[in-house]
């Protein structure tokens, strides 16, 4: 919202609430709805707030009998790929895939941050814009020779502030040069928050019946 628009809103909330004496709790709504009809914007220079968790399909899972053993199998297949395939939806609701890199930390500090994945991007690319109206990603890691794969269900991220200090880690010269050719002004990364995780693979294998992979939800 811009800084005019800002200063006419708060006289407007203030004037009312001294004319009808409105509990200050109620004047939020009253904002809120100033800023939509503003047509306020957020600060295309920072990170596109994540979207809300949605409802995880737990009746629809066939969750994991060892969590653990799920997740060190996933990590270990995740490790040995370098590329996933990153799944969107376009504005016709119809699923686009492409590979993409994938970037993980290296010291995560919880599981969700374990198998949270970071991609670079140019801002023209489709994904983006795909993102920015549906947040809700699929990532796909395959690997043929042992018959495994690992795929995270989560929400996407657009982050174009380079100074964001968990970026730093993926920011070397070439990288740079490579995606961002005008950068800072053209940055942007991906950043993809797991829900949930499914895998199969040696030792974990799918339910007998229904043949869904074992799965682990993020809390």
């Amino acid at each position: 919202m811009c800084t005019n628009c800002t200063s006419v809103a708060w006289r407007f909330v203030l004037s009312y609430h001294l004319r009808v004496r409105l509990s200050p709790l109620a004047t939020a709504p009253l904002l809120a709805a100033l800023v939509i009809a503003c047509g306020g914007a957020p600060d295309g220079r920072v990170a596109t707030p994540v979207a809300a968790a949605p409802n995880v399909p737990r009746a629809e899972l066939s969750l994991a009998h060892d969590t653990a053993v799920v997740l060190d199998s996933a990590n270990a297949l995740i490790g040995r790929q370098l590329f996933v395939g990153l799944v969107t939806v376009d504005e016709s609701n119809r699923p686009r895939i492409r590979t993409v890199r994938a970037f993980r930390l290296k010291n995560p500090a919880t599981a969700r941050e374990r198998f949270t994945v970071f991609i670079l991007t140019r801002p023209s690319t489709r994904k983006v814009d795909q993102i920015a109206k549906n947040p809700l990603v699929t990532l796909y890691f395959n690997e043929n020779q042992r018959a495994a794969y690992a795929t995270i269900m989560g929400r996407a991220t657009v982050h174009r502030d380079p100074k964001d200090p968990r970026l730093q880690t993926f920011l070397d010269s070439a990288t740079v040069h490579f995606f961002w050719p005008a950068f800072p002004r053209d940055f942007v990364m991906l950043e993809v928050t797991p829900d949930w995780l499914e895998f199969i693979g040696p030792g974990v294998w799918n339910d007998p019946n229904t043949w869904r992979p074992q799965a682990v939800v993020f809390e």
